[in-house]
């Protein structure tokens, strides 16, 4: 009974402060999974952008670990379709591992880059 009367009194407080507590849930859960980064392309003709962002999971709001500018090497290794086209990639000059969206990254000429999963499926970018 007591303790029903504490959690009575405390939903009481948090209704009068305007406060919401909601349950503990993984924020951003598609920001995980995809660990599957096979180096399946090697054709050379992509290049970060000024500030392109690496995230740890190809999803905008996932973390970035770093950003890639013109002037830095770039090694791509695959692709993978989450509402947008992805690259998994390193930059060769910090060493920052992650994922960049194909729109944030510039081509030399059109670029075809297998799927990261099935390593079967191409993606042509240019």
């Amino acid at each position: 009974m007591r303790s029903r009367l504490l959690a009575a009194a405390a939903g009481l407080a948090l209704a009068f402060t305007g406060l919401v507590v909601l349950p503990a849930t993984p924020a951003f859960a598609h920001c995980g999974g995809h660990s599957t980064h096979p180096d399946l392309y090697n054709a050379g003709g992509i290049h970060f952008a000024n500030g392109t962002n690496i995230r740890r999971y190809p999803h905008i709001d996932c973390v970035a670990d770093g950003q890639g500018f013109p002037s830095q090497g770039i090694d791509v290794h695959c692709a993978t379709e989450t509402g947008s086209l992805w690259l998994y990639l390193r930059n060769t000059t910090t060493g920052v591992r992650g994922w960049a969206r194909f729109d944030a990254l510039r081509y030399d000429f059109t670029v075809t880059i297998r799927d990261c999963a099935s390593g079967l499926a191409a993606h042509t970018l240019s």
